[in-house]
């Protein structure tokens, strides 16, 4: 796995940048930013800082249930999984009628 491109997909899921992710995560802006152009190895430290400002578990970090899907859909399902049950039941609902 590719721990740079990874860090990078969910930051831009998340709709960050990298100073945000940094300053969220109690990590420094260059750090991040070497870690993202692979420069650096983040330690288990710096990925679970960096896990927890993304809001994800080190082992979500590593489990890609959504590898195959289109980055416009993760956004989608980034954003449902913050919804409740009656939330996503509407949305449901509502992406169904467009497809009409």
């Amino acid at each position: 796995m590719n721990i740079a491109k990874r860090i990078i997909e969910l930051r831009k899921l998340k709709g960050y940048s990298t100073n945000k992710l940094a300053i969220i995560s109690g990590l420094s802006q260059g750090f991040v930013r070497q870690i993202e152009l692979g420069e650096k190895q983040p330690t288990v430290d710096s990925l679970r800082k960096i896990c927890n400002g993304l809001g994800i578990s080190l082992s979500d970090f590593f489990y890609d249930e959504t590898a195959e899907i289109p980055l416009d859909i993760k956004q989608l399902i980034m954003v449902a999984k913050t919804l409740t049950p009656a939330q996503r039941q509407a949305l449901r609902l509502f992406l169904e009628l467009m497809k009409e």
